[in-house]
């Protein structure tokens, strides 16, 4: 499992663009990415990032980039091991990327303050939305490589990309509600992992006993 999961952490690298000469284009563009979520917005907004609901949407921006790398195609009919380690380097990649652009956001918060927050963020709020970003990044990423395998990645990417609007549009006229259903969210969120998977394992398995036969 060690080799599968480190031949696809290599593709991953790979089709983000940081292998060979394209390492110079890709760098600037997460540095800037980075930049923007990390430290720009956090320091316009100053202290109001900090607010329960601003931090619960950056810990759930894992699946911004989660799953979008997940819905590409494979070589060839991947075997179950091959599915999984996509759907868990996909997931750490999209995970690290929120966390550290959550982290940095606070610390810049902090440092632009001069240290003198009165009011810090909300800790147990914080986590209960990290678990819900991380549930909701393993069944978006579940999806998009069953969906990528059954159908085709641009299926995939494409109902990606309507599951995406139908979650913005929930956050612009709900995103009060965000803290208050979290952990509710991942529960449901870890239900749709599950079912998403069980069908990947069924149609992975489907398809090797239609070449056996």
């Amino acid at each position: 499992m060690r080799a599968v999961l480190a031949e696809e952490a290599s593709g991953l690298i790979g089709r983000l663009g940081f292998q060979g000469a394209a390492w110079i284009r890709a760098v600037p563009i997460y540095l800037f990415l980075i930049g923007i979520f990390g430290i720009f917005l956090p320091w316009q907004r100053g202290r109001s990032f900090l607010d329960a609901v601003i931090l619960g949407a950056y810990a759930c921006l894992g699946v911004v980039f989660a799953a979008p790398s997940a819905a590409s195609p494979f070589d060839g009919r991947p075997t179950i091991w091959k599915a999984g380690a996509r759907v868990v380097i996909s997931v750490f990649y999209g995970e690290l990327l929120a966390v550290t652009m959550l982290l940095l956001g606070i610390i810049t918060v902090y440092v632009s303050n001069g240290g003198r927050i009165v009011v810090g963020p909300n800790l147990q709020s914080l986590s209960e939305c990290l678990v819900f970003g991380f549930m909701l990044s393993l069944a978006l990423t579940t999806a998009a490589v069953w969906l990528s395998v059954r159908f085709s990645p641009t299926f995939s990417r494409g109902v990606v990309r309507l599951i995406f609007l139908g979650l913005v549009a929930a956050f612009y006229f709900r995103s009060g509600w965000l803290p208050a259903i979290a952990l509710r969210g991942a529960a449901v969120g870890l239900a749709a992992s599950i079912l998403c998977f069980l069908g990947l394992t069924a149609t992975l398995s489907g398809s090797r006993g239609s070449e056996t036969a």
